[in-house]
């Protein structure tokens, strides 16, 4: 199979991660929201709890109080990666970086849609062992996302040869048939 038919048979598999991340984001915030109460701590698993708080601001509640202005921002940054996913969606080669695509895709529409229907982040995931902030399951997605890209770029990049020794032979050849 050539790559172009190799990548549109594989074109189903962002927006089935995309989906199934927005799906079950949706549901854990919804789930937080009708089931804990704000600012009380319910244990979860040793270093981990649950605590329910809203973030009207970016990552580390940056810009916090402008849920207006933060959310202009979260939709021109989902509607650029919705730009930079369809422009290299045509030169992916690794499975693996589709998945990445679909769960950053997912994670950020995941908190997109929590500032367009709520007005605000729901979080609820606490770190209990260091001082982290409070986080939601978008943003894990988002996170392991990233990780996936960078793997799949980094192993595409260890597997293209190195161009100086494609050089080398070629001309090592050329000076042997050279007739002079």
């Amino acid at each position: 199979m050539n790559p172009e038919a190799k990548a549109k048979s594989h074109k189903w598999i962002i927006p089935l991660v995309a989906t199934l991340c927005l799906i079950f984001d949706a549901a854990s915030k919804d789930w937080a929201r009708h089931k804990l109460i704000a600012g009380d701590a319910y244990p979860f698993v040793p270093g981990i709890s649950f605590f329910l708080t809203h973030n009207t601001g970016a990552a580390f509640s940056l810009g916090a109080g402008n849920s207006y202005l933060m959310t202009a921002l979260a939709s021109v940054v989902t509607l650029c990666l919705v730009a930079w996913v369809l422009k290299r969606e045509s030169k992916l080669v690794s499975n693996v970086e589709r998945i990445g695509l679909g769960f950053l895709f997912g994670g950020a529409c995941g908190n997109l849609f929590d500032r367009f229907s709520q007005g605000r982040v729901t979080d609820f995931i606490e770190f209990t062992f260091i001082n982290f902030p409070v986080f939601n399951c978008a943003d894990i997605f988002i996170d392991i996302g990233i990780g996936l890209i960078l793997i799949a770029m980094m192993s595409e990049k260890s597997a293209q040869p190195d161009q100086k020794s494609d050089l080398q032979p070629a001309t090592e050849s050329a000076a042997q048939h050279d007739p002079g």
